[in-house]
C-alpha cells in the first residue's frame, strides 16, 4: 500500500480543486487545532500548513481517513463524535482509494480503500486534517 499523501505541499496541490473558503480564528497557543467557521458550522481541524496559521478568511482543503463506511440514514450533516467526526453527504470517486464528500456544503476529500456509496455517512479517525498554503 503507497502512502496517503507524500508531503502536505504536494498533497495539497493534488487536490486544490477541493478547497473551500472558510475563516480561521486564532489558534490557541502550541494547539496544532484550528477553530474553523465553514459552511456547515464550526470544526476543529488539524493545521497541516506551516505556522503561524493565519486569521480570518483563506482557502482550505479538509481531508480526512473513513474509520466506517455506510450507506447515509440519516440527515446530511458534519457531526462531532467525541474527537471524531461523522460525515453524511453524498460522495464521488476523486482516484483510486480517495473521494470527494460534500456534507452540507463542506467538501472533505476522505481516504477510504473500499467502494463507496453515493449518498454515504463517514466516521473518520480523528484528527480532521486542513490543508492550506
Amino acid at each position: 500500500m503507497s502512502p496517503v499523501e507524500e508531503s502536505p505541499e504536494e498533497f495539497l496541490a493534488r487536490f486544490a480543486a477541493h478547497r473551500v473558503e472558510v475563516r480561521l480564528y486564532p489558534e490557541p497557543w502550541g494547539s496544532p487545532l484550528l477553530e474553523v467557521q465553514t459552511p456547515a458550522g464550526f470544526v476543529y481541524a488539524m493545521d497541516r500548513g506551516a505556522p503561524p496559521a493565519p486569521v480570518g478568511e483563506a482557502w482550505v482543503l479538509f481531508h480526512g481517513l473513513a474509520r466506517k463506511v455506510a450507506r447515509a440514514q440519516g440527515k446530511e450533516g458534519v457531526f462531532r463524535e467525541g474527537a471524531a467526526y461523522r460525515l453524511v453527504g453524498t460522495a464521488r470517486p476523486l482516484e483510486e482509494g480517495f473521494y470527494l464528500l460534500l456534507a452540507r456544503g463542506l467538501p472533505v476529500v476522505v481516504h477510504w480503500e473500499g467502494p463507496m456509496p453515493e449518498e454515504a455517512e463517514v466516521l473518520l479517525w480523528p484528527p480532521l486534517m486542513l490543508f492550506r498554503e
